[in-house]
């Protein structure tokens, strides 16, 4: 076997080609390449997406490799809705406190612990927490699918009890006397907003690749 001063890359007697040969949690695996610079530039890849832990062990080890900041970047490759950017907000958030954790470490009890320290900071609303946790139950859910985990740890957070309102629409009179009290500059602003539905934050930072016209979405 011929070793390569690039540590890990070797050119093996018994196999013809050049080989990769890395080591993650412990377990040794190798890759087959045709050409030497094409062993360098997969060399560097993997290391790469080690220490940035975006290795994807699930292709070439077992499940229990694999970390939750890994499994959150394969979910989004995923997504396609409109739901993305929320996704991809709540997947940057569980990668901070969780992400280096395996997925079958995950338990209820860490889930509960972030949960009460977020209420107890005091900068998210309950109903706000309660939308962090849903959209980790879809992440886990999708390793449920793919059999990576048996069991989704967010079932044993108790979400917190959201007020049930009742959605009401203005009436005519009700728009003409708010319309009598702003002023022409400010007024489609907010006929905008009475004809869309939009939140201040969704009309205010939507971009021209969040409206669909065909669907009038």
């Amino acid at each position: 076997m011929a070793r390569n001063k690039d540590r890990g890359i070797l050119q093996r007697k018994d196999k013809a080609g050049w080989w990769v040969r890395i080591t993650h949690h412990g377990r040794e695996r190798w890759f087959k390449c045709d050409t030497k610079s094409q062993a360098k530039a997969l060399y560097g890849r993997l290391k790469a997406d080690i220490r940035e832990e975006k290795f994807f062990p699930d292709k070439f080890a077992p499940t229990k490799y694999i970390v939750l900041r890994a499994w959150i970047s394969r979910y989004l490759e995923g997504v396609t809705s409109k739901g993305l950017r929320n996704m991809q907000h709540y997947g940057r958030f569980w990668s901070k406190p969780l992400g280096h954790r395996l997925l079958t470490d995950l338990t209820a009890d860490h889930l509960r612990h972030i949960q009460t320290r977020m209420l107890a900071k005091g900068n998210r609303t309950p109903q706000t927490i309660n939308r962090y946790f849903a959209g980790l139950r879809r992440i886990l859910n999708l390793a449920i699918a793919e059999g990576k985990l048996t069991t989704n740890p967010v079932k044993g957070v108790k979400f917190f009890r959201e007020p049930v309102g009742r959605l009401r629409f203005l009436s005519d009179g009700e728009i003409t006397r708010l319309r009598e009290t702003m002023s022409p500059e400010h007024w489609p602003l907010v006929a905008f907003a009475l004809e869309t539905g939009l939140r201040l934050n969704e009309q205010f930072t939507a971009r021209w690749d969040c409206v669909d016209l065909e669907r009038a979405s």
